[in-house]
């Protein structure tokens, strides 16, 4: 099954006027872009990866640490929000239901080689 974007990517900006992430108010201060995007495969796993799609929000400050403990801080309040969701068209009409500009980002194809056994004995 080929992949393709329900819409051009420029098809989002500004339709009515965005809420803020987590509750229905209007929002006040520039809501930042919003990436959907498929999450990477565990590093200790071979499998195909994860099927579901992720929303997530483009850092609007950058990390800082912590004088004293040497931790790493945020002052950015939409850091920690990822919104899982089963299939891409999902993830575009939620963000378009709210007025979020956002972005979707495609996984790299994945290529498979084929190996058998009989091909670590051949050297």
């Amino acid at each position: 099954m080929a992949f393709r974007l329900p819409h051009p990517r420029d098809h989002n900006l500004w339709r009515k006027p965005p809420t803020m992430p987590g509750v229905s108010l209007p929002a006040t201060t520039a809501v930042p872009m919003a990436y959907i995007h498929r999450p990477s495969p565990s590093v200790t796993q071979s499998g195909p990866g994860r099927k579901q799609w992720v929303l997530e929000f483009e850092p609007t400050d950058p990390p800082f640490p912590h004088p004293v403990m040497g931790w790493t801080g945020s002052a950015d309040p939409f850091a920690h929000i990822q919104v899982f969701f089963p299939d891409l068209d999902s993830a575009v009409s939620f963000a378009e239901r709210h007025g979020w500009r956002f972005q979707v980002e495609e996984s790299p194809k994945r290529k498979i080689a084929s190996k058998s056994y009989i091909d670590n004995l051949k050297h």
